[in-house]
């Protein structure tokens, strides 16, 4: 019923596309660069020893998540979309919606508390409790998908910004009471309850977001989720399974060092995804009239994100051991030989973001499934081989020769042979002299800030005195983010043309 005192979802907010996309880039940079200044927090005052338990911990309790989400949020938001400001059937789907993620996440922080031990035996059972709290307190976070459906994008800062300061501010109070990892612990789970209360208040109240069971909506969900949440957990799978072989052979010490290099080189990956987020919407509608123009986009996507990640990788590879120092603490510099490895992923994510999107924007989520599973499986396998003969450092190599194998895959692939080929082919020079130079770097420059600095200025005029960039790129991505400011929110209608 649409009676007057029960609550609607939100309509779209003022200020057009262009004011969602920065809110959304905004999220996106306090959500996930917060998160990666907490856990150098954490990694400074723990240790490698207790960081080692945290990210392990982390890393299984991913997969975990993933099966609480069950693929919901985006579904959810196309579902949401379709209907309009009170439409009762809009509020029994959120409220559906809450209720299967609590029950949900319910099972799996049963599961967790169950099945963890058999995993980390170096984690203590209390811990994993307090972990299976923060798993089912965040079920309230599933209301993200109002405020993307009403362009209500200020919420999701508001909210991840709650999120990662209770997880600070608990962890240090936690720290300094002596509860070492259990504050870490202890601190994540209280951000995740901060944010699910933060979103129920900012949607006026509990009324909208009081979880109802609802079968068909259920069903709904799960019908168009699995394969989304299978696609995640395949994706875990090919980052963390290391991480968990590691700690049951060389110890929780071991895994700090790996996650240390691994955190640096995935935070890369934030600049892609921030801005694809808004470029998707382009790519899908170039699809429908102007697949040319989808190409030529998608080609000069990857070349800037290509040449802004190289020299993240220069920057990163070469003074590698300092800069774990830096960060992390002086112990971590042995994570070094991981770190040069898993560098290399900033590269992977510049591409493999923009193919990712492409196959999205094309409708080939199955093909992108296939793939996911073909680089879990190598990666298990590899790691099984690498691990017990090189340590930390053959997981890291597992997940990167994972990685490249999965985009290698796509160049025979049909719908996409072509597009790759355009996308990686004008970039294999500038790889390779990349790699030429990070190579020099170590074994001359002995990992110095000069030679990291004259590598870098090496790079940068070798690409532009060869041309690998010009104008015509930098206009052509300024016209498509233009394109967004004749498009209207999905709760608005359908975009302009």
């Amino acid at each position: 019923m649409a009676g007057s005192d029960t609550p609607s979802i939100p309509s779209s907010s003022a200020g057009g596309p262009a004011r969602g996309t920065l809110f959304a880039l905004l999220a996106m940079v306090v959500d996930k660069g917060g998160g990666v200044v907490v856990l150098l927090l954490i990694a400074r005052l723990l240790g490698a020893d207790d960081f080692g338990r945290y990210a392990a911990l982390m890393s299984l309790l991913a997969f975990f998540q993933i099966a609480a989400e069950f693929g919901q949020e985006p579904v959810l938001v196309r579902l949401l979309a379709q209907h309009r400001g009170a439409d009762p059937e809009a509020r029994g789907l959120v409220q559906g919606a809450l209720a299967m993620r609590f029950w949900l996440a319910s099972a799996a922080g049963v599961a967790l508390v169950v099945l963890a031990p058999l995993v980390l035996t170096a984690v203590e059972r209390r811990v994993l409790v307090v972990a299976a709290c923060g798993l089912v307190a965040s079920f309230g976070i599933a209301l993200r998908a109002v405020f993307r459906t009403s362009q209500r994008l200020e919420a999701l800062c508001v909210t991840a910004s709650i999120r990662i300061g209770i997880f600070a501010v608990a962890f240090l109070v936690g720290h300094r009471l002596g509860l070492g990892f259990f504050a870490a612990v202890g601190g994540w789970a209280l951000g995740q309850l901060a944010a699910s209360s933060t979103a129920a208040i900012l949607l006026r109240g509990w009324g909208l977001a009081r979880p109802r069971w609802d079968s068909g909506v259920v069903s709904r969900l799960g019908r168009s989720g699995w394969a989304l949440a299978l696609n995640a957990f395949l994706l875990t799978a090919t980052l963390r399974v290391g991480h968990l072989i590691v700690l049951n052979l060389d110890g929780p010490s071991a895994v700090g060092y790996l996650a240390a290099g691994a955190q640096l080189a995935e935070a890369f990956a934030l600049l892609p995804e921030a801005v694809m987020l808004a470029l998707l919407p382009i790519l899908a509608s170039y699809e429908v009239d102007a697949p040319e123009a989808q190409r030529a986009l998608s080609v000069r996507t990857t070349r800037w994100f290509v040449l802004l990640a190289l020299p993240a990788v220069i920057f990163v590879s070469i003074p590698a051991p300092h800069l774990l120092a830096l960060l992390y603490g002086p112990e971590f510099a042995a994570g070094t030989p991981a770190l040069r490895i898993l560098a290399w992923l900033a590269l992977l994510a510049a591409t493999g973001t923009v193919f990712t999107n492409v196959m999205i924007a094309r409708g080939l989520e199955r093909s992108l499934l296939g793939i996911n599973a073909v680089a879990s499986v190598l990666t298990l396998s590899l790691s099984l081989v690498l691990i017990p003969r090189f340590g930390f450092r053959g997981a890291a190599l597992a997940t990167l020769v994972a990685s490249a194998t999965a985009q290698a895959i796509l160049l025979g692939l049909p719908s996409m042979r072509q597009d790759v080929a355009l996308c990686l082919r004008p970039l294999v020079g500038p790889v390779l002299l990349a790699g030429l130079l990070v190579a020099v770097g170590v074994t001359v420059g002995g990992s110095s800030a000069t030679a990291t600095v004259v590598a870098l200025a090496v790079f940068a005029a070798l690409v532009l005195l060869t041309g690998v960039v010009d104008r015509r790129d930098w206009e052509a991505i300024q016209q498509a983010f233009r394109g967004l400011r004749g498009r209207k929110s999905p709760v608005d209608g359908v975009p302009k043309r």
